[in-house]
């Protein structure tokens, strides 16, 4: 079974990407939902990074990948791969997305068009912030993979490291230019990410034992347990976890890590249905999607409707955005494939 195919991993993808675009609604269109924030917001983007690094791990460090040598690794081998996977299937995406979103971004915002801007935020990757700290933590990985080191805990350990160096850097304010702290490619929030990708990792080696202690009755009383927690804690916590926001602490982390696992022990129990199988398999168009769609309609609402933000038209701008979003991704994977994925231009779309 291919591992884009799992079926867990695309219901996680899935439920996440559809969380984030809530997210983004209730920003756009100016309401928030409180209690419900306190239940999704700990693993609906850190999820992303952790399964990515269940992924990651799962394919660079099992045989006969974690044998090859360096010279292989980096002529032709795995990490070439990784490399090319980066590149064509996160970075070119981006920025494509990017430049066609920019114009209209600014015309819906009333901003002027700049220039910088427009270089600063397609080819310095600073218009998605996920894809582009996905970006940085991948190199950052891939970089430690050159060592061949096949324990999981050496990696854990390393990002961690990367994840307090990252924090740090946030923290002071270091900019390697001026104007945009986070240019190029997110690289600050990429290295505070590392270390749930590590996790991810870590959750891999160890599934097989870990998942001995997960029947239903155990999840379902955990699942109670973390709305519990979620919300008893949620404004101290709140911080804890939002690495879009730099602004992350240990047991902001931990939750966000115990969120993840959670759900996808939760994930594991879903029955498989044809629609969010194809939004996880595809999550990445969603997610380039899923900032200028919620935008629209939540600016044309706050300033077309003749009422204050309430919850049934965030519900209806939710539902409006992610049909909107599946129709687009669906149209795009079937005539122009290669946006995202460069190296499918020319192929016939199930090769």
């Amino acid at each position: 079974m291919e591992l884009k195919n799992i079926h867990w991993i695309n219901m996680l993808k899935a439920l996440c990407i559809i969380f984030v675009f809530l997210s983004h609604c209730e920003s756009y269109y100016g309401l928030r939902l409180g209690w419900f924030d306190a239940i999704y917001l700990p693993f609906y983007v850190n999820s992303f990074f952790f399964v990515s690094g269940y992924l990651l791990f799962w394919k660079q460090l099992s045989e006969p990948k974690i044998c090859e040598k360096r010279h292989e690794f980096i002529q032709g081998g795995s990490g070439w791969l990784l490399f090319k996977n980066i590149i064509f299937r996160i970075v070119i995406p981006s920025i494509i997305f990017a430049s066609l979103e920019f114009f209209p971004k600014k015309l819906i915002k009333g901003e002027s068009f700049d220039m910088d801007a427009l270089f600063y935020d397609t080819l310095g990757g600073l218009t998605y912030w996920f894809t582009s700290a996905l970006v940085v933590a991948e190199i950052l990985i891939l970089l430690l993979l050159l060592t061949r080191i096949r324990t999981i805990w050496f990696y854990l350990f390393t990002c961690l490291l990367l994840t307090c160096l990252g924090k740090m850097m946030a923290d002071l304010n270091i900019c390697l230019i001026d104007c945009h702290r986070s240019f190029p490619w997110q690289w600050k929030h990429g290295m505070v990410c590392t270390i749930y990708m590590a996790t991810g990792g870590l959750y891999w080696k160890y599934e097989s034992v870990l998942r001995k202690y997960f029947n239903l009755w155990v999840v379902l009383t955990m699942i109670c347990l973390y709305c519990f927690l979620s919300l008893y804690f949620f404004h101290c916590l709140y911080n804890g976890y939002m690495t879009s926001m730099l602004m992350i602490h240990p047991l902001g982390a931990l939750h966000s890590i115990a969120s993840s696992i959670l759900l996808i022990e939760l994930c594991r129990r879903l029955p498989e249905t044809k629609p969010l199988t194809f939004i996880g398999q595809h999550s990445i168009g969603f997610y380039f999607l899923c900032g200028a769609l919620p935008m629209t309609f939540g600016f044309a609402c706050r300033r077309f409707l003749p009422f204050s933000p309430n919850i049934a038209i965030l519900l209806l701008i939710w539902i409006i955005t992610l049909v909107l979003a599946y129709i687009i991704v669906q149209v795009l994977n079937h005539y122009a494939p290669w946006v995202f994925d460069l190296r499918r231009y020319g192929k016939n779309k199930n090769e």
